[in-house]
């Protein structure tokens, strides 16, 4: 009686457990579900953005052949699951098993242990989808573990953030989403609606100021207006980066605007500045001003005939 009795717990918690997170995510933008061919393999359906959820049918991984317009590749691990009440496979290293997606609300360091000391040099942007494990505190800093679909890569990985840097709203959740969805709709109607969604949620200051400056993007919009521009002394100056990177040129002030061309990191005067904004924009952590800067000829010292000119974040300039 007593084995029984154990054995039907240890079913109805299984069980239990399967409902508690009886979804997958998908990590990978433009994410494909695939549907099952005559043989034993899958093919591409449709693809799904990042952040998607997909209703799982077992948490059981199912081999299958990928088929692809090129080449078949043999044994591949797959979830089942259904999306718009169809069935289809999904990748395992495409998805995440959990409830629900997660945001970041900041642009995050990655840390491959939660210690400062296991800084990897990396950051993940914000407004990317996630899903969270568990956290850890050490001294004063709270560590989250995510896992997310590294882009570069083509791979999914497991870091840790600092937590602050996450939203397990579901609201910002559904924000990013239908911005992603504005983002790639070519039809201009259907863009406009998808995005004034995304804008009009009560989403959380820092989502709703990345809602904001996506969209400016989008449209080419820059956030400061024609009266926030203002003349200035005109002075020459360098262009300075930690790294000695180069610096984008932008056509208007802002992240928004479209990016022009770009200017070396140089210890001698390479630029003459004459207007600014008079608003700042934050950037990495850093608030400045943008500045219009025009390219100087290195014989003459006078702005260069047919040089680059355009707005430069404040902070790589020597002011």
């Amino acid at each position: 009686m007593k084995r029984t009795l154990i054995l039907v717990i240890s079913v109805l918690f299984t069980l239990n457990a399967f409902a508690a997170s009886s979804k997958v995510v998908m990590l990978r933008d433009n994410g494909p579900l695939r549907k099952a061919n005559d043989s034993n393999g899958v093919e591409w359906a449709e693809t799904v953005t990042a952040g998607t959820e997909l209703e799982l049918e077992s948490d059981e991984i199912v081999i299958k052949d990928l088929v692809t317009s090129s080449k078949t590749y043999s044994d591949v691990k797959f979830y089942k699951v259904k999306y718009n009440k169809n069935t289809y496979f999904v990748q395992e290293s495409d998805v995440e098993i959990c409830s629900s997606a997660s945001v970041l609300q900041k642009d995050a360091l990655l840390f491959t242990k939660p210690t400062l000391y296991s800084y990897r040099n990396a950051i993940l942007e914000r407004g990317t989808l996630v899903v969270i494990g568990d956290s850890v505190k050490q001294f004063n800093n709270e560590f989250t573990k995510i896992t997310f679909y590294d882009t570069n890569d083509g791979l999914k990985r497991s870091r840790y953030v600092y937590s602050n840097t996450i939203s397990n709203s579901d609201k910002d959740v559904k924000a990013v989403l239908l911005l992603e969805k504005g983002r790639k709709t070519e039809n201009e109607d259907l863009k406009k609606e998808f995005l004034d969604n995304a804008k009009s949620m009560k989403t959380s200051p820092l989502i709703s100021s990345y809602i904001s400056d996506e969209i400016a993007k989008i449209y080419n919009i820059s956030l400061f207006s024609d009266d926030s521009i203002i003349s200035i002394d005109g002075f020459s100056s360098y262009i300075k980066t930690n790294d000695g990177s180069k610096v984008n040129v932008r056509s208007l002030p802002g992240t928004a605007g479209e990016v022009i061309g770009q200017f070396e990191s140089v210890n001698n005067p390479a630029v003459f500045v004459s207007m600014k904004t008079d608003g700042t924009e934050e950037i990495d952590g850093i608030t400045d001003s943008w500045y219009y800067v025009s390219e100087l000829d290195s014989e003459s010292s006078e702005p260069k005939f047919e040089g680059i000119e355009g707005w430069v974040f404040g902070a790589f300039l020597n002011k």
